[in-house]
């Protein structure tokens, strides 16, 4: 239960922390000037949301991790777990929604390999804690 805790604390601090950096110094100016026409001003951002959302994969990472049963490293095995859960859940998405909105393919999907970084962080935190 300590594991679960730690795992899930901590690899929610990560993944807030470098999907928060990876979107305002790496996503943004990479695709601002095409997509802000889409995005929230910055006073009407839902924090709850996003903070839901981060939550809930980084839930899912801590629950699902247990039973990744590749034999690896930590390091390893925590960047390919990560590598994994960011491209099922933000390369897939990213790309389904430009598919069915008028937001730009191209655009969505640099920003989703953005924000496979935050996953693949969370993937290795989750790995370390639980190498214990």
């Amino acid at each position: 239960m300590l594991t679960f805790s730690l795992s899930l604390l901590f690899g929610f601090i990560v993944n807030n922390l470098i999907g928060t950096l990876a979107a305002k110094f790496i996503a943004g100016p990479l695709t601002h000037t095409v997509m802000a026409k889409f995005e929230r001003k910055k006073e009407d951002v839902k924090l709850a949301p996003i903070l839901a959302g981060y939550f809930l994969i980084t839930l899912l990472m801590v629950i699902a991790y247990p039973y990744f049963g590749l034999e690896a490293e930590w390091l390893v095995k925590g960047s390919i777990f990560g590598l994994f859960a960011g491209g099922m859940s933000f390369i897939s998405v990213h790309l389904i929604i430009s598919g069915w909105s008028i937001l730009p393919p191209k655009e969505m999907l640099i920003s989703a390999m953005i924000d496979i970084s935050s996953i693949i962080a969370t993937g290795i935190t989750i790995a370390y804690i639980h190498s214990f």
